[in-house]
């Protein structure tokens, strides 16, 4: 019998209390790695020795653990370093029961003084001509994604002489998904001009916003609190309007890194479509 006896991927899932979705993911991570993986048929197989590692990761990810610090625990295998590990953990945990104390105080206080709240209006948006960028992204990846977007809108209208009509804005889709998902920013300028091959090769093109009334709610401050107001657009379209389903919501930006190094001047409009006529009462 040998020292160290393989275990199929299942078994092994069972042993250590880690769902085989996860062993997958580990293994794609390098974070634990299996003893063999057949080349015939991709089965993995791990050692009993792997087991201990699989309680570390297990342990370490129910106190929510990024998983480069566990990396880092599991290589130096000394307790110096995994005390560090949770001590620099510890602190940022901390930090969230913070933050998470103010969020629940600011949700009381929207409930006791609900006229604090910015009150939400229809208005009629006429179709824009746009520089438009667009992607698929992740959540994650949502500040980089405005950040070049923008500078690539804005070497499109420098090099194209293009005159801009309005606040800058993007467009996101109506449902949430966790898997990548298409947006775009952009910016309306009066006519559609002629873009240079340097900056249709980065992404910036010419598109059409068609026309819709929408549900309007201005966010005013940082985006930290920006779910808040969409929560509060969300229900006052449920109850008094119909949404447009097929068109995105979009986000004006009145007031942003553009026009101010303060968060807390930013201003944003929420710009919900809705079908033009309101919605009867049952």
């Amino acid at each position: 019998m040998a020292d160290d006896p393989l275990m199929r991927i299942g078994p092994f899932s069972r042993a250590s209390w880690i769902s085989v979705k996860a062993l997958r993911a580990y293994h794609e991570a390098g974070l634990l790695v299996p003893a063999a993986v057949d080349e015939s048929t991709g089965y993995r197989s791990y050692s009993i020795a792997q087991l201990t590692d699989a309680a570390v990761i297990r342990q370490l990810r129910q106190l929510d653990v990024p998983l480069e610090a566990i990396r880092e625990v599991l290589m130096a295998r000394d307790p110096a370093v995994t005390r560090k590990v949770l001590a620099e953990h510890g602190a940022v945990l901390e930090e969230r029961l913070v933050a998470t104390q103010r969020v629940v105080n600011e949700l009381h206080a929207a409930i006791e003084v609900p006229s604090l709240h910015t009150p939400v209006h229809r208005r009629h948006e006429t179709g824009r001509t746009v520089v438009l960028y667009s992607s698929t992204i992740n959540e994650a990846d949502f500040e980089p994604f405005l950040t070049v977007g923008f500078a690539i809108l804005e070497e499109a209208v420098a090099m194209s002489g293009a005159v801009i009509d309005g606040p800058y804005g993007g467009c996101y889709p109506t449902v949430v998904d966790d898997d990548a998902q298409d947006v775009a920013v952009f910016i309306p300028v009066t006519s559609a001009p002629l873009l240079p091959a340097e900056v249709r090769a980065a992404g910036a093109r010419i598109d059409e916003l068609p026309a819709t009334d929408v549900a309007v709610i201005a966010h005013h401050g940082d985006y930290d609190h920006l779910e808040d107001t969409y929560r509060e657009l969300g229900a006052w379209v449920a109850a008094h309007a119909e949404p447009a389903e097929d068109l995105p919501v979009r986000e004006l930006y009145l007031v942003g890194w553009a026009q101010t190094d303060d968060p807390a001047a930013f201003r944003t409009e929420i710009c919900w479509p809705i079908r033009s006529a309101p919605r009867e009462k049952e």
